[in-house]
């Protein structure tokens, strides 16, 4: 069985590719995830965007800051930033920079492939301040020639946005919300959306909040910090991740994290394969819709999810001290 490592990427740090013209910054290949999903944070230029396409697997995109337009089926929506849309497998789609300013977008895709896909046709960069030359002839001529190794389709027919797309859309304050422990999750894709390979969430993390160290037996869990200043405990190790940083935690590995500043702290969590989340929904407190609040946790709540937690294979390990 295949030994990897937690991976840490701080801001600025990553695997960087050329596409359209901009760097990509992937904060988790197929290679640091055994596969499972990629990550990346991109900019998109005003006016900028891919070309129509669809593919075999499964994505979603969050808009950090910016306004991207979102085409998918026969949908075209607005999406501003901390809104998010999940875009199955076989759904045509394309996005554009609508709004006035240069956007900032996290694409995640499960399983793993359209890195190497970019990797393939943009090329890879030394970092994201290079002096990048793009010759879109040449681009595309590369994109058109090797996509279908990817399972993408490039240009599908007209009549692909005539169909209802399968998409999932999380407006800001919107998702379904939680509190598990003392901890906010707003829940943007879930198993039931994505085929089952992944679920994402943006978790808000209240000062003193966090969860004891545990370990998960099925999922990767993968963390990119938006805001504020969290502590990783991996292992015996201790990180502190700023706004930027992303983290995966491979199966098998011993983690935790706590918010031991006095600000909330604001992250994007994934999970792949899907799963986890049905247990966020079983053990935790409902809370309207985009609530960033919850009242520390009670007695029995912590006993409920040292008491579930073991059916969907997560051991918690609680100090015995």
């Amino acid at each position: 069985m295949e030994v990897r490592q937690p991976l840490i990427v701080s801001d600025e740090q990553g695997a960087w590719i050329s596409w359209l013209g901009s760097p990509i910054r992937y904060t988790a290949l197929g290679s640091d995830t055994g596969g499972s999903y990629a990550f990346s944070v991109g900019r998109v230029p005003v006016g900028v965007g891919p070309k129509p396409h669809r593919h075999s697997f499964e994505e979603a995109f969050f808009v950090v800051r910016g306004e991207l337009s979102f085409t998918a089926g026969n949908q075209t929506l607005i999406l501003p930033a901390n809104s998010c849309i999940a875009i199955g497998a076989g759904t045509a789609h394309f996005f554009k920079n609508s709004g006035q300013v240069e956007a900032e977008i996290i694409t995640l895709v499960a399983p793993a492939g359209f890195d190497e896909f970019q990797a393939d046709v943009g090329g890879k960069l030394d970092g994201p301040d290079l002096q990048i030359i793009f010759d879109p002839p040449g681009f595309m001529a590369r994109m058109m020639s090797v996509a279908p190794k990817y399972g993408i389709e490039l240009n599908p027919p007209a009549s692909a946005f005539e169909q209802p797309p399968n998409i999932k859309v999380t407006m800001p304050s919107e998702g379904r919300t939680i509190a598990v422990v003392g901890d906010v999750y707003r829940f943007m894709a879930v198993g039931d959306d994505t085929n089952g390979k992944y679920a994402f969430w943006e978790a808000t993390v209240l000062p003193g909040g966090g969860p004891p160290p545990h370990i998960h037996s099925h999922e990767e869990e993968g963390f990119y910090v938006l805001d504020g200043e969290i502590t990783f405990l991996i292992g015996e190790k201790q990180i502190v991740a700023t706004p930027g940083t992303f983290a995966n935690m491979p199966v098998g590995t011993p983690h935790s994290f706590k918010n031991e500043s006095d600000k909330p702290v604001r992250m994007l969590i994934v999970v792949a394969p899907a799963g986890l989340e049905q247990m966020f929904f079983e053990v935790g407190v409902p809370l309207d819709d985009g609530a960033t609040t919850a009242l520390p946790p009670t007695k029995a709540e912590i006993e409920k999810l040292l008491t579930v937690a073991l059916d969907y294979g997560i051991e918690i390990r609680l100090p015995t001290h």
